[in-house]
Order: C-alpha cells, then sequence, then structure tokens
C-alpha cells in the first residue's frame, strides 16, 4: 500500500523518524476520496494516484490513440489531464 494511504487510513508512520516527518509533511497534499487516494492541486482537479499497472496501462492506451496527433511541443500529461476533465 501506499505510505500515504497508510498514514491517511490508518496513522502509520515508517519507523525512521526524518522520514516519518516528510510524510506528515507531505501528506497535507493528499486526500482519500472513496478509498481511493487523490493529489490535491491549487489550480487542477484532484488527481488520482495510480499504481504502477494502472499507470502503465493508461500510458499504453494513451499513446496508442493519439500517437502522432499531439500538436508541436505539447505535454503529454497536459493533454491527459485535458481529457479527463
Amino acid at each position: 500500500m501506499n505510505p500515504y494511504k497508510n498514514f491517511l487510513t490508518q496513522g502509520v508512520l515508517p519507523p525512521n523518524e526524518s522520514e516519518a516527518q516528510r510524510l506528515k509533511r507531505k501528506a497535507s497534499y493528499y486526500i482519500i476520496l472513496d478509498g481511493e487516494l487523490f493529489r490535491r492541486g491549487l489550480t487542477t482537479p484532484f488527481l488520482k494516484c495510480l499504481n504502477n499497472l494502472q499507470a502503465d496501462y493508461i500510458m499504453r492506451d494513451f499513446t496508442a490513440s493519439i500517437w502522432g496527433a499531439l500538436p508541436g511541443n505539447q505535454c503529454s500529461a497536459h493533454w491527459i489531464l485535458l481529457a479527463e476533465t
């Protein structure tokens, strides 16, 4: 399980004190909605945190469906955000 999700749902901290401090500080950027972990953004909607398998699937699907359709120097992550809204 993700350390942020572990901390937010169960209050579990890593044994290393410096890592525990870092986790506490950075956990404020995350939220649990319906059992799913999301990262908060100031100017963007909540971003769903994915495991490696989910990220691989999305990137393969994304690149297969629009390969070559990106104009100029556009960022792929920007296009993924636009597609989800």
